[in-house]
C-alpha cells in the first residue's frame, strides 16, 4: 500500500488531467456538431422560406394574369383590382427573394431571366388592358394570342420549379447533414463514456443534457420540414390545379366565343360580296343592265343580303347569351357566402316545390330520404347547386320509362355527403369529367341548354369546402355525389377553390 499509494496519487492527477482532456475534447466536439446542426438549420429554413416566398411571388403573377383576363373578357373596371394589387408587389417581391436565390447558388443568368420574363409579362398585361381599355378589344385579342404572354408564363414556371427542386434539394441535404452531425456526436459521447463516469461524472451528465438537446432540435426540424412539405405538396396541388382549370376555362371560352365571331366574318364577306353584285350592276347604265346582272342583283338583294344578315344576328344572339352566362358565373364565384343553419330535410322540399309543374307535366317522381343532415352553409349556394342537379335529373329523364330520382344524404366527419339518383338516359364514361367542362354537354344535343349548370354546380360545391363527382350507367341511370363542409365556419381562409 505504502508502495502503492505514490503511484496511485501519480495516477489520480494523470487520470483527472486525462478526463479533462477528454471532458475538453468532448465539449469542443459537441460545440462544433451544435455550430454544424445550427448552420444546417438555418440553411434549411432559409431553402424553405425562399421556396414559399417564390411560390408567393408566382402566385402574384397568377392573380395578375387572372385579373387580365376577367377584364378583357368583361370589360369591367373590378376585375383590375387584384391586377393593380399584385402590379405593385412583384417587383418587391422579387427584389426580396434575389438575395436568397444568389445565396443558394441559383445563377445571375438565371436571376435575370426570370427578371426579364417577369417584367415582359406585366408589360404584355399593360398593354392589352392599356387596348381594352382604349375600345381596342381587337388589338388587345391580337396581343394575347400571340401566345408570347402565354411562352412568358410557361418559362416563368418552369424558372420556378428550378428554384423549388434546387430549394427542395438543399433541405434534404441539410437534413442529412443534421442527422449525421447527430451521430457523430453519440459516437463521440459513447467513446468517452466510460472514462468519463469514472472520472468526470458531472461532465457525462451535461453531455448527455447537450445530446438530448441536439436530438430534440433535430426532431424538431424533421417535423417542421414534414409540416412545410405537407403544406408546400398541398399549395402546389391547388395550384396545379387551379392553373389546369383556367387554361381549360380559357381554352374552352376561346373556342366558344371564336365560332360565332368566324360565322359573322364569313357572313360579312358574303355580305360584302351581294353589296359588290349589287351596287356593281346599280352602277351600269339602263342600256347596258341585261336580264342575267339583273337576276343577279334581284338575288343579292332578296335572297343573299338577307340571309347573310340573318345568320350575322344568329350569331350575335348567341355570342350575348355566352357572355351571359360566363357573367353569372363569374358573378357567382365572387358572391361571399354567409352561413346560417339549415336542415336539408326542410331545404330540399323548397327546391322540390319550385319544380313541380314540370313533375306534374312528366309525371316524375322525386323522392327525399328523411334522414338529411343538418348543416351550417350558404342557402342560396346549396339551392342553386340541388336545383341545378334536379333539372338535370329531369331534363335527360329516359323516354321509355317514368323518371324516379332519389335524393338521400348523411353526414360524414366534418361533411355532409348528398347523392342525387335518377333512372334517367345516363352518361358515357368518356363524358363523366367532360360534363364539369363549360360548355360542354354529353350525348344527344336534343335538350335547350348552354352547358353551363354543371360547372356552375363544381364551382358552388368547392367553394363551399368540398367537390362534386358522378357515377353512371349509359341507358340506367346517373349518381351526383355531393361533398361539402358541414360547417362553413371550418373552412380556413384561402382554401376556398
Amino acid at each position: 500500500m505504502v508502495i502503492a499509494r505514490p503511484a496511485f496519487s501519480r495516477a489520480v492527477p494523470l487520470m483527472l488531467l486525462a478526463g479533462a482532456i477528454l471532458l475538453l475534447a468532448v465539449v469542443l466536439l459537441s460545440l462544433r456538431f451544435a455550430n454544424q446542426t445550427r448552420q444546417n438549420s438555418n440553411d434549411a429554413l432559409d431553402a424553405s422560406g425562399l421556396n414559399n416566398r417564390a411560390l408567393l411571388l408566382f402566385s402574384l403573377m397568377q392573380d395578375a394574369e387572372t385579373s387580365q383576363r376577367g377584364y378583357l373578357i368583361t370589360g369591367e373596371e373590378k376585375y383590375l383590382g387584384p391586377f393593380k394589387r399584385a402590379e405593385a408587389l412583384i417587383n418587391l417581391q422579387f427584389t426580396s427573394i434575389t438575395g436568397d436565390m444568389m445565396k443558394l447558388g441559383i445563377s445571375d443568368v438565371t436571376i435575370d431571366r426570370l427578371k426579364r420574363l417577369v417584367d415582359e409579362k406585366l408589360a404584355e398585361m399593360r398593354r392589352t388592358i392599356a387596348l381594352k381599355t382604349a375600345g381596342k378589344d381587337a388589338d388587345a385579342s391580337a396581343v394575347v394570342r400571340s401566345d408570347n404572354g402565354k411562352l412568358a408564363m410557361d418559362e416563368i414556371r418552369q424558372i420556378m420549379t428550378r428554384i423549388d427542386a434546387i430549394t427542395h434539394n438543399i433541405s434534404f441535404q441539410k437534413g442529412m447533414s443534421l442527422d449525421n452531425a447527430a451521430r457523430w456526436l453519440l459516437i463521440s459521447i459513447a467513446g468517452g463514456a466510460v472514462l468519463l463516469i469514472i472520472l468526470v461524472g458531472g461532465a457525462v451528465y451535461l453531455a448527455i443534457a447537450h445530446a438530448r438537446q441536439l436530438e430534440a432540435a433535430s426532431n424538431a426540424l424533421a417535423e417542421h420540414n414534414e409540416m412545410l412539405e405537407v403544406r408546400i405538396g398541398e399549395r402546389t396541388r391547388f395550384l396545379k390545379r387551379a392553373n389546369r382549370e383556367l387554361q381549360s376555362y380559357s381554352y374552352i371560352v376561346g373556342h366558344d366565343l371564336r365560332a360565332p365571331l368566324v360565322n359573322i366574318m364569313g357572313f360579312t364577306s358574303e355580305l360584302e360580296r351581294a353589296a359588290g353584285i349589287f351596287a356593281g350592276y346599280m352602277k351600269k347604265p339602263p342600256a347596258a343592265r341585261d336580264a342575267l346582272t339583273e337576276k343577279a342583283a334581284l338575288e343579292a338583294v332578296d335572297v343573299d343580303i338577307p340571309e347573310a344578315l340573318g345568320f350575322i344576328r344568329s350569331s350575335m344572339r348567341r355570342m350575348d347569351d355566352l357572355i351571359n352566362e360566363i357573367l353569372r358565373l363569374a358573378r357567382a364565384g365572387s358572391r361571399q357566402l354567409a352561413g346560417e343553419h339549415l336542415d336539408l330535410a326542410e331545404l330540399l322540399p323548397e327546391t322540390v316545390a319550385n319544380l313541380q309543374h314540370r313533375l306534374d307535366e312528366s309525371g316524375a317522381s322525386i323522392v327525399l330520404s328523411p334522414r338529411l343532415p343538418h348543416v351550417v352553409s350558404d342557402r342560396l349556394a346549396l339551392q342553386q347547386i340541388f336545383s341545378n342537379l334536379l333539372d338535370n335529373a329531369l331534363k335527360y329523364a329516359d323516354p321509355s320509362r317514368k323518371a324516379l330520382i332519389h335524393v338521400s344524404g348523411m353526414a360524414m366527419g366534418g361533411n355532409a355527403v348528398i347523392q342525387v339518383s335518377d333512372n334517367g338516359r345516363g352518361i358515357s364514361e368518356r363524358d363523366l369529367e367532360r360534363i364539369f367542362e363549360l360548355f360542354r354537354r354529353s350525348g344527344p344535343q336534343d335538350r335547350p341548354g348552354e352547358g353551363i349548370g354543371l360547372a356552375h354546380v363544381r364551382a358552388l360545391v368547392r367553394r363551399l369546402g368540398g367537390d362534386v363527382t358522378v357515377q353512371s350507367v349509359l341507358g340506367e341511370g346517373t349518381t351526383f355525389t355531393v361533398t361539402f363542409a358541414a360547417d362553413i365556419g371550418s373552412i380556413k381562409d384561402g382554401e376556398e377553390t
